[in-house]
């Protein structure tokens, strides 16, 4: 019995420890799409549970320019981001799998930087996850330590999809 016993626990000790669950206390979440760019931006989901705001996007590939705040929430391993391109007239759909252990240990291991428009050290620790779409359908997430302006930036590509050209919604469902 006493074995049974231990056996379960440590079964249930090694599931926990393989669990992909990384829970973040706040994180910022940018959007952003390759240069030139006029993107309307309708979905972000991550995990199937949590979405940020987007809207109209046309810079900061890799920098994330409209930024929104989640607190309490787990790591992502995936993000579906739904777009429509204004230049082209094409509404694209993507998934992106995103490498959750890894953007969790690089937030674990973050680096202060120096802000450069003040010269100011910053010690505060806040992940900023980066979603980036390119008008071919290209989906890439990156982590970083800090927004694009400051010396000792560091970013890490943690995941990519690519998004397939779908039919519009019906206007009364946009």
């Amino acid at each position: 019995m006493a074995k049974r016993i231990v056996i379960s626990i440590g079964i249930l000790l090694l599931i926990m420890g393989c669990s992909s669950s990384y829970q973040v206390e706040e994180m910022s979440v940018g959007i952003g799409a390759e240069r030139s760019a006029d993107l309307m931006v309708g979905t972000v989901l991550f995990d199937d549970q949590w979405t940020v705001p987007a809207g109209s996007i046309g810079c900061c590939w890799g920098d994330g320019g409209a930024r929104s705040f989640v607190y309490d929430v787990p790591f992502p391993s995936k993000v579906i981001v739904a777009w429509y391109d204004m230049d082209t007239d094409l509404f694209r759909v993507g998934e992106a799998k995103i490498d959750n252990k890894t953007g969790y240990e690089f937030i674990k291991k973050m680096k202060p930087v120096i802000v450069r428009s003040t010269g100011e050290y910053s010690d505060y620790e806040l992940p900023y996850l980066i979603v980036g779409m390119k008008r071919n359908g290209l989906i890439k997430v990156w982590i970083s330590n800090s927004p694009a302006d400051a010396i000792g930036r560091e970013s890490l590509e943690i995941g990519s999809g690519m998004a397939q050209i779908k039919e519009l919604p019906p206007a009364d469902e946009r």
